[in-house]
């Protein structure tokens, strides 16, 4: 049944995109920009003329089965759209009788249930350079029903008075869910007030807006059967049905609502700073490039009732980003009832680059609270839980309130002595400090050829393997040839000498993420010189880049990176999908061990795996571990 309506609406799309008003993209994206960069209406007209096209079809096709379903045949059903589309950015189309006639006839549409189905799937069918654009990334039921799991004290204590709101409301699907939670709480006619005066939605796309209305319409009439003849009389007969779902870019429009129970998915993607003046009231929070969905924590955190409970699934980066060290410091004032990490991205969302976790703020006192640390598969399985103390679960202001974040209990005393004890890297005393390569090859395609007497070698993050530097590994990328030519613009990247190097992309999912590697011999006998792509981080001077760092202080620092209680250490601290240089410069180091922890990696290089046990013992001893601390770390 699903095929045969998509059919029906790409059929429609191609009728309704020949008689799209002129300018009328401006008018349908307006309230999507937030920066000057973040123009949906830069892109391709005729990607954007495809998207309204298929997104206003949608809307007709499903308004209409909505008529059919529900036996309003005898109501034209751009009745029914008029009532939902207040911005009148639907009704001014219709259909034809003879598409009517064509295409419905031959359907009988029973259960609206595959529609609503259908709607929920419609960002599958999106145009993907849109929908990043956007960041809009819908999210999976079971991820919506955990969230909902996490506040349902809160659900169970609300009144009259209480307001919900989702402010990146999507197709609703959030919605949807509590609706089902209030049928538990309410008398079934008091859920329908409920709905209509204390539940808010808001969303830039308007199409979202209809969606949702739409959603709310079939969910009501599923849950409370008993109530469809007073349902569908309010949906046929109201001035504007379900008046609190608007389109409304939430963070740039004025609400003067305070809301007990606040969740959703914000959208993800970066703002430059320097173009979003037209957005005020968050100059708290900025620091460097922000991304969008700080923006919608901050509203929250602002529209947050007193103990109400605000949950929302967001990037990863709010651990520890240094961009959302602002951010965190407004955090610290909420008791943070959950962090719940989210084990596969994959499991999560179709396409999604960035790995997220779901986190859960009371505004309620944060003295003697505990936080409920969970990691989740996104498939339904709990893999740890355990509730841990706030002042072991984030970090203090010198360390910009980072959270710690591992599925071991047992971790946390353990990283807390060596927080306790130890220097970052980057501290006075070591003078040492991470960099990442300077040369960008996108930006020099000009620049790079193949193997050329007159050219350079450009490392890249492929080569570095744990351990292991390999030169020969080629990018299957034809442009990221291995070698470029010194020029005006590329002689300050030039870099000489042996080095400490760690890959900058890893994989996120993994306990062991630290790629590091010391430039080979060969290498250097046969180079006098080469370039670090900007994926590529070495170790060198505070004091200087083109300092050549001792033997002794490399050695032992790729002992430290190949260790697993390093490499422990930086996840539980680090919830970037790169490993940035600023986050290697924050890790703790002892000042004991150099001399032992240096030779033994010297002898052992070339099979060091073999001696990984060996290896680990001696970089914990250096941290002033227990045995029973060393064992732990050993047997992770």
């Amino acid at each position: 049944m699903q095929s045969e309506i998509y059919k029906i609406i790409s059929a429609l799309a191609g009728d309704v995109n020949t008689k799209i008003p002129e300018t009328f993209e401006k008018k349908y994206y307006k309230k999507m920009s937030y920066s000057n960069e973040n123009k949906v209406t830069e892109l391709d007209k005729k990607i954007l003329y495809e998207t309204i096209s298929f997104e206003v079809a949608f809307v007709h096709v499903i308004i209409f089965i909505f008529n059919r379903c529900f036996n309003l045949e005898s109501t034209n059903y751009i009745i029914l759209l008029e009532r939902l589309d207040v911005d009148q950015l639907f009704s001014w189309y219709c259909m034809t009788e003879k598409f009517v006639t064509d295409n419905f006839d031959d359907i009988n549409v029973h259960e609206f249930s595959d529609i609503c189905e259908l709607i929920n799937q419609h960002d599958t069918f999106m145009n993907k350079d849109i929908k990043k654009k956007l960041g809009q990334f819908y999210t999976p039921i079971n991820i919506v029903q955990k969230m909902i799991c996490e506040i349902e004290n809160s659900l169970q204590c609300l009144t009259n008075t209480d307001f919900i709101i989702d402010p990146a409301c999507g197709t609703g699907v959030f919605v949807i869910e509590i609706i089902k939670e209030l049928k538990k709480i309410f008398h079934q006619s008091a859920v329908i007030e409920y709905v209509k005066k204390n539940i808010f939605a808001y969303d830039v796309n308007p199409f979202a807006v209809i969606a949702t209305k739409i959603n709310i319409a079939y969910i009501l009439i599923k849950e409370l059967p008993q109530e469809i003849v007073r349902i569908l009389d309010f949906i046929m007969n109201a001035d504007n049905v379900f008046n609190n779902i608007q389109w409304k870019n939430t963070i740039v429009e004025p609400d003067d609502n305070v809301y007990s129970i606040i969740l959703g998915n914000p959208p993800y993607f970066k703002l430059n700073s320097k173009l979003i003046k037209n957005i005020s009231g968050y100059s708290e929070i900025l620091y460097g490039q922000p991304n969008i969905y700080s923006f919608f924590m901050y509203w929250g955190m602002k529209h947050l009732k007193i103990d109400g409970v605000m949950c929302f699934i967001v990037p990863q980066s709010i651990r520890s980003g240094l961009y959302f060290k602002n951010l965190r410091s407004k955090i610290k004032d909420l008791r943070i009832r959950a962090l719940i990490h989210i084990d596969s991205r994959q499991n999560v969302f179709d396409r999604a680059e960035q790995a997220v976790l779901i986190i859960c703020l009371e505004n309620k006192p944060v003295a003697n609270s505990k936080t409920k640390i969970q990691f989740f598969d996104g498939n339904g399985t709990i893999n740890a839980e355990f509730k841990i103390a706030r002042s072991k679960l984030m970090m203090d202001e010198l360390n910009n309130h980072i959270f710690i974040i591992n599925k071991k209990v047992e971790m946390y005393s353990i990283l807390d002595k060596i927080f306790t004890n130890c220097l970052p890297l980057d501290s006075e005393e070591t003078k040492l400090k991470f960099c990442n390569g300077l040369f960008v090859w996108n930006q020099h395609k000009e620049d790079i050829v193949g193997e050329d007497l007159t050219a350079i070698p450009i490392i890249y993050g492929g080569n570095i393997q744990p351990l292991m530097f390999d030169f020969s590994v080629c990018s299957t990328n034809e442009e990221r040839k291995q070698y470029a030519l010194i020029t005006q613009k590329t002689k300050s990247y030039v870099l000489k000498g042996k080095r400490l190097l760690i890959q900058r992309t890893t994989n996120f999912e993994k306990d062991i993420r630290l790629k590091s590697c010391i430039i080979s011999d060969e290498f250097l006998e046969r180079y006098e010189s080469y370039f670090l792509e900007n994926h590529v981080n070495f170790l060198c001077s505070s004091e200087g880049k083109d300092e050549i760092l001792s033997l002794e202080k490399m050695y032992y620092y790729l002992g430290m990176f190949n260790s697993k209680l390093v490499n422990y250490i930086f996840t539980s601290k680090s919830g970037n999908t790169q490993v940035s240089a600023n986050e290697l410069n924050a890790l703790p180091f002892p000042q004991s061990g150099v001399q032992t922890i240096s030779r033994f990696v010297l002898n052992y290089m070339s099979k060091l795996q073999e001696h990984q046990d060996e290896l680990d013992m001696l970089v914990c001893k250096a941290y002033g571990l227990s045995e029973d601390e060393i064992n732990f770390i050993i047997n992770y």
